[in-house]
């Protein structure tokens, strides 16, 4: 368990690296009294993101379960498609980024915005791909209904710890937030896409790299 847990840890930091969620945080905290909306914010985000994590859990192990017979293969080939599909993603990132600009909300009330990182969470396609590795990776466990809802907030806590500690640092600097989360914006801006896209491409070869070695020593057994 210590190793899955080190193991979504990982790409849970990876997904969380997402210029759409940060630079939509970054406008909430520009404006009066900003702290109810982004917490409401972070909590759509939270439970979106835990909702499809549980809805594409049960379909991977219902699809194994019923239409497999042999477990490990099945996922060490799921495994391996995965990892193609994150090399694509990573070399074609800069690409579809440029497309998902996240358009500012007209309402800004707490439930407005709740709303709002809800459905945001939901169209966030470019960071689909790492949650789906991390779920299989889960769902490999053969995990309970509790351990697989735990495991899956677990992650998304992770998952908005960027957006979590932008709040802490508005909430400390106060007078001197502004400047300090201009400087985080221009960062995440500039350098977050070009890790995330290094990062996509390095995890696509370990996924597929994982799933050949382990699929092998199985055919070889």
């Amino acid at each position: 368990m210590s190793e899955l847990l080190w193991t979504i840890s990982a790409i849970a930091l990876l997904d969380s690296i997402n210029p759409n969620a940060v630079a939509a945080q970054v406008y909430l905290l520009t404006t009066p009294k900003p702290v109810p909306r982004s917490i409401a914010f972070i909590l759509g985000e939270i439970l979106a993101a835990w909702i499809a994590g549980m809805l594409i859990a049960f379909g991977m192990m219902q699809l194994i379960a019923k239409v497999f017979n042999q477990l490990g293969a099945v996922l060490f080939m799921l495994q391996f498609l995965l990892g193609i599909a994150l090399l694509y993603l990573g070399w074609n990132f800069q690409k579809l980024i440029s497309k998902t600009a996240v358009k500012r909300p007209k309402s800004l009330k707490p439930s407005d915005m709740f709303l709002f990182g809800f459905m945001l969470a939901f169209t966030e396609a470019p960071t689909a791909l790492p949650y789906l590795a991390a779920i299989e990776q889960m769902t490999r466990t053969n995990p309970s209904l509790t351990e697989l809802a735990l495991l899956l907030l677990f992650y998304d806590v992770i998952f908005v710890l960027p957006l979590i500690l932008l709040v802490v640092v508005y909430v400390i600097a106060q007078n001197r937030s502004t400047q300090a989360i201009a400087l985080i914006q221009e960062f995440v801006s500039r350098w977050f896409p070009v890790l995330f896209q290094v990062v996509l491409i390095l995890l696509g070869i370990v996924l597929i790299a994982d799933s050949i070695a382990q699929g092998f020593g199985r055919s070889v057994i």
